[in-house]
């Protein structure tokens, strides 16, 4: 039997790792924060078109819910990212990152 094309590696490194990395060091999902825009809009567009104002606003509220629930997720996920690589020393000094002085 022949190995599929995602099975294959690129450049000496798996294409897909699999499921054995979900959960170590990756953080919340921000998919969450914007399903819940999208509600939001979504009860905004049907609000709006039945001049219901209550559901309109109730879809604004959960529009930017989820847009600061969004941002919340990706700042987490960062942090808990860069905490994972420092515990593995993989992090790169603050030193290395500045640019060289012109000269």
């Amino acid at each position: 039997m022949t190995p599929s094309i995602g099975d294959q590696d690129v450049g000496g490194e798996p294409t897909y790792a699999g499921d054995s990395g979900v959960g170590d060091g990756a953080g919340p999902d921000p998919v969450i924060g914007a399903g819940i825009t999208l509600l939001g809009i979504f009860l905004m567009g049907t609000g709006g078109a039945r001049d219901a104002h209550y559901a309109f606003d109730f879809g604004v509220l959960t529009a930017v819910l989820g847009a600061v629930i969004f941002v919340l997720f990706v700042a987490l996920s960062a942090m808990k990212q860069r905490r994972a690589r420092q515990v593995e020393g993989d992090a790169v000094p603050p030193s290395e990152l500045q640019e060289p002085p012109a000269s």
